[in-house]
């Protein structure tokens, strides 16, 4: 057996005779008046006294060990809740600091890059058949919204980026949705594989797309997508994006791509909290 299972058997046996004992000194004590005087009565034959003399001394030592057992429990018990929150906490810590740098680091990308609130920066990670944002920052709050968890790796700009032979995806000149939406899906579902229904729901619809496949730190390896959007057409000097992405930017991102993938939540926690 596992030590692990010998120590659950040893804190039931535990609890087990707590509770066996609290149980007897509840019974006992119910009767503890009558035994006292039994014992006293000079009427009685002294076994008898003795017995019961021993069935008070039973009594009150298991009423001894039953607090005594309850205060240990209850100690313990207060021990664990302290540390699930302590867990807790971590946990969530954890999580928000992955975040966290992701936006920090994204956002000096974005002030490198001049960009303002027409504009956003996502990172996605490869994870076989599909992507998981890890990372995205925009000045604007409302482009900054998470969207979905989990983007097929055969839709969207970023699966064409992903696919293609240099690496790369852009599209300047996207139909204005404000004026023409049904264009605007038609565009995006023709193009790129994305349905009528997904584009519609598009937090941000995007005139500008420019989306960069990023190699694996250290190896001539694909592992994520950089995607760059704006709200405006004709937005991007793409060879001054690319320039980035192939530069110290994108081994950078390379490099935090490597060694944040021990810290990376689950995709439960990335969905709780928005992502």
């Amino acid at each position: 057996m596992a030590t692990g299972s010998f120590q659950n058997l040893g804190k039931w046996l535990d609890d087990y005779k707590v509770t066996v004992s609290l149980l007897v000194s509840a019974v006992g004590l119910s009767v503890i008046k009558d035994l006292g005087e039994a014992v006293l009565d000079e009427n009685l034959h002294w076994g008898m006294r003795a017995f019961y003399g021993s069935l008070v001394a039973a009594t009150l030592l298991c009423a001894w060990y039953g607090t005594i057992g309850q205060a240990k429990l209850s100690n313990e018990n207060r021990r664990l809740e302290e540390q699930v929150s302590a867990a807790n906490e971590l946990v969530q810590n954890f999580g928000s600091d992955y975040f966290a740098l992701w936006d920090t680091r994204l956002e000096v990308l974005a002030e490198v890059l001049h960009f303002d609130a027409r504009d956003r920066i996502s990172v996605y990670r490869h994870t076989g058949n599909s992507f998981t944002m890890v990372g995205r920052f925009a000045p604007l709050p409302e482009l900054d919204k998470p969207g979905r968890g989990v983007y097929p790796v055969d839709q969207g700009i970023i699966g064409a980026a992903w696919r293609s032979g240099d690496g790369k995806c852009v599209a300047q000149d996207l139909p204005d949705p404000i004026l023409d939406l049904d264009a605007y899906c038609a565009r995006s579902r023709d193009e790129w594989g994305l349905s009528i229904a997904v584009a519609k729901k598009l937090g941000m619809k995007s005139r500008s797309i420019a989306a960069f496949a990023l190699n694996g730190h250290n190896n001539g390896v694909r592992d994520a997508v950089v995607v760059f959007e704006s709200t405006d057409p004709e937005r991007f000097a793409v060879e001054h994006l690319e320039n980035h992405i192939k530069g110290t930017t994108g081994r950078d991102i390379a490099h935090l791509l490597k060694i944040m993938k021990e810290r990376e939540p689950s995709l439960e926690f990335a969905v709780a909290r928005g992502f």
